[in-house]
């Protein structure tokens, strides 16, 4: 997600495609890929640390080693290890191959959607020119001292605090300002039912949240860089925070610049800077058309229902009421007025003689 590969890849979708499954799917094959994968890497590094009278911790440390020096000294144990070897190195080769691909239809979809008159007729060439571009970044990697680039890429960049950082505006972006409500309905739309509210609890408390304590656990524990033995230099480090800041001063950046070349007051700017600027698909309009129909109709049942439950003779409308009242006071004081006036009692008086 946060790499951006499954929200490109996710566009292509249609507008009613169900997501609510495709996430949980996804979610728990990558699971048990985790848990599978675990239970294979400690069962190798028992092993290993078995066979060499030493701590699984002594072993080997988590790095390009664990893939490229561990791994193949234990595939040549395994009967019939050229079959073996040939396996895992076209699995690594076909896993190389998948992120590649994901991460760069992720650029890819993200600069020709935001220019899109400019760059989608030239899709292709764009793409092969790019392709070649990072290739040339890549070339320091495969150098004498390569493994060295490559360690400090992946430490900072590719699964450091950065990605965490970048996450964290995402969900924020998402449920805080556009609103977890909004984007609870809009899935409503596109599935054609109501998932569980413990989705929403995720994206507005729970993810948040996580995200926050991983962002403090790794200034809490943090570890100069190593690269078995070697230690990192000061000026390497620093150049590792310079490669995770150059993704995460993307967001503060343009929220500065935003503000400085918006025109208004600042409450006006803050307004129209958390108002999202959404172009529906024919499909989304469809579909929102559809469902408003769905809840008036639902809403013309409900006061059917209330109407036949009640007394017909409760129906009277207020106006009939007040219009018989007002006949009554009339007649009331027809009937008054002719009545003979009563003499005051002021005593008895005796006509007899």
């Amino acid at each position: 997600m946060g790499i951006g590969a499954l929200l490109a890849l996710g566009s292509y979708n249609k507008f009613h495609h169900n997501c609510h499954r495709d996430a949980l799917v996804v979610c728990t094959i990558n699971t048990f890929t985790s848990f599978f994968s675990a239970t294979v890497i400690f069962s190798i590094l028992g092993y290993m640390a078995h066979s060499k009278g030493v701590e699984v911790g002594d072993v080997v440390k988590s790095g390009p080693g664990l893939a490229f020096l561990v791994y193949p000294e234990v595939v040549l144990t395994l009967a019939p290890s050229p079959l073996w070897a040939g396996l895992f190195f076209v699995m690594l080769l076909t896993l190389g191959i998948d992120s590649q691909f994901a991460g760069t239809e992720a650029l890819m979809t993200g600069l020709v959607d935001n220019w899109p008159d400019k760059l989608r007729p030239h899709r292709k060439k764009f793409t092969l020119a790019m392709t070649i571009f990072m290739r040339l970044l890549g070339l320091p990697m495969i150098t004498r001292g390569g493994i060295y680039v490559f360690q400090l890429m992946d430490f900072y960049a590719a699964s450091g605090l950065s990605l965490v950082w970048c996450v964290f505006f995402q969900t924020v972006a998402i449920c805080w300002v556009f609103g977890a409500k909004k984007y609870y309905n809009l899935i409503e739309h596109m599935v054609g039912y109501r998932v569980g509210y413990y989705w929403y609890v995720c994206w507005v408390f729970l993810a948040p949240a996580f995200m926050v304590f991983l962002f403090s656990f790794y200034f809490v524990k943090y570890v100069p860089i190593s690269m078995g033995d070697y230690r990192y230099p000061a000026w390497g480090e620093a150049m590792g925070f310079m490669i995770s800041l150059s993704s995460m001063l993307w967001v503060p950046g343009y929220a500065i610049y935003f503000v400085m070349t918006s025109k208004g007051s600042w409450r006006e700017v803050l307004r129209l800077g958390i108002t999202p600027v959404i172009k529906p698909r024919p499909e989304a309009v469809l579909a929102e058309i559809k469902y408003n129909a769905m809840r008036a109709a639902d809403l013309k049942d409900v006061e059917l229902n209330l109407l036949e439950k009640t007394d017909p003779e409760s129906l009277e409308s207020p106006s009939d009421e007040a219009e018989e009242s007002e006949e009554e006071r009339r007649e009331e004081q027809v009937s008054l007025a002719e009545e003979p006036e009563a003499p005051p009692a002021y005593g008895t008086i005796n006509l007899a003689p």
